[in-house]
């Protein structure tokens, strides 16, 4: 994800934008290089539209990425590969700290 993109899906329209990959992730092989917090944080000033953030998230990093501005959070292995699926779900809630700005 870079600025240009969020702008341009913005004035194209867009409820939101996926944004990432954060970090480096193994769900997603075609995923290219991590962006990183400092290009999120960029990417969700710029643009008006919410950002949803994806990619190498988990429980250890998911405070960061919310405090860079992300509405919120997209996962798959920071959920399925724990033992406590449901506790697991439960954590990253409580961090992300607030109802997914997001539409659905």
């Amino acid at each position: 994800g870079t600025v240009a993109e969020a702008l341009s899906a913005q004035a194209g329209g867009a409820d939101y934008r996926g944004v990432g990959a954060v970090f480096p992730t193994g769900s997603k092989a075609d995923a290219g290089g991590a962006i990183g917090l400092g290009a999120l944080a960029e990417i969700c000033a710029a643009a008006r539209i919410p950002a949803a953030a994806i990619g190498g998230i988990n429980r250890e990093n998911a405070g960061a990425v919310m405090n860079a501005g992300a509405a919120g959070i997209a996962v798959i292995s920071a959920i399925l590969s724990q033992k406590d699926i449901q506790g697991a779900a439960a954590a990253l809630r409580q961090i992300q700290g607030r109802p997914c700005a997001l539409p659905l």
